[in-house]
């Protein structure tokens, strides 16, 4: 006769995907697909000695949220009964996330330099300065990240992740005043100027700037509320998908700014455009050489001679907003693409 036993039942907690798993892992690969496809289309024929700062900036933003995005969807697919897939979609949060958040301040900061002083250097202006100063306190917020966080399993085998109220707070107030800090420049930008230059392509990059600023910092803001909501307890793919989301929008946001097609056929035909980071590049960096013919903007084209004619009578009352209009109108030479 044989020998049996007793079956013994355990509970193995969850067992193949759920619907929220499913949905988040389709969620994160329509986030790659457009990340990358926004990486190919800013590096798609680029030359190295073209490349500034605020193209870095705009490659590396693209970078960091794509790589969280990547790993999101496979920590999400393993985070079940699984503590060290749960630790990683932590960490990924702390890295990836929130570096692609000090990426994207960087980048408001350099666009609102380029709207607020034009022609003049970064360290010679005090907002500027200010700003960056302003991007000091992540490192203390970035080590309560990594110090006072939630991490682990439910009874069920679910991934629980989030950051406690002593790290969530100050991330929350941080970013509240950074949405009202890099908006205020931007919407006072061209109210009290001509109504020439509301059709300038600065006064353009200012308002395209403000919406991105907009988008940007009140998506992470209501993602930091959620967590403050939550006490930082929430369930990990839930966290990791409203996280890929953030950054995908801010990606998308960004790549609208930096890229304005023209609508000349010619420019279509010759793969050329209009971009936001080459004006960033003029008006920053670069100044028109010694004997280039490069016609610069002129009113009457716009408005007739009449109006040139009185825009000069008024030129020594306000010189400043002529001077950045003509600035912003200066390079008539095909803007090569980016």
């Amino acid at each position: 006769m044989g020998v049996t036993s007793d079956p013994v039942f355990t509970q193995p907690g969850l067992v193949g995907p759920d619907n929220l798993e499913i949905i988040s892992e389709f969620i994160s690969l329509v986030c790659i697909t457009v990340l990358a496809s926004a990486i190919g289309s800013k590096t798609f024929g680029e030359k190295i000695k073209t490349i500034n700062y605020g193209r870095i900036m705009v490659i590396f933003l693209y970078f960091l949220s794509w790589s969280f995005a990547t790993t999101s969807a496979v920590v999400v697919s393993t985070n079940n009964n699984n503590m060290t897939s749960c630790t990683l979609g932590m960490l990924s949060c702390d890295i990836f996330y929130a570096g692609s958040k000090i990426v994207v301040y960087a980048w408001l900061i350099e666009r609102i330099h380029l709207v607020t002083a034009v022609k003049t250097p970064r360290l010679k202006t005090c907002i500027y300065k200010f700003h960056l100063i302003l991007l000091c306190p992540y490192i203390i917020i970035f080590a309560l990240m990594l110090t006072y966080r939630n991490i682990y399993l439910e009874p069920d085998g679910k991934c629980t992740i989030g950051l406690q109220l002593i790290a969530s707070i100050p991330l929350l107030l941080l970013n509240l005043y950074l949405t009202w800090l890099f908006m205020a420049p931007l919407m006072n930008v061209g109210l009290t100027s001509r109504a020439n230059w509301k059709r300038s392509r600065l006064y353009k990059l200012a308002r395209r700037t403000l919406v991105s600023s907009i988008v940007s910092l009140l998506i992470s803001f209501a993602n930091v509320l959620v967590v403050v909501i939550t006490h930082g307890h929430e369930r990990g793919l839930v966290c990791l998908t409203m996280c890929t989301v953030d950054v995908t929008i801010n990606a998308v946001v960004v790549h609208w700014v930096t890229t304005n097609r023209s609508s000349n056929s010619k420019d279509a035909k010759n793969k050329t455009f209009h971009t936001a980071d080459h004006m960033s590049a003029e008006l920053t960096f670069d100044s028109p050489e010694p004997g280039d013919n490069q016609p610069k903007f002129e009113f009457a084209s716009i408005q007739g001679l009449d109006r040139d004619s009185k825009l000069n009578e008024e030129e020594d009352s306000s010189g400043e907003s002529i001077r950045s209009t003509q600035i912003s109108h200066l390079s008539a030479k095909p803007l090569h693409s980016y």
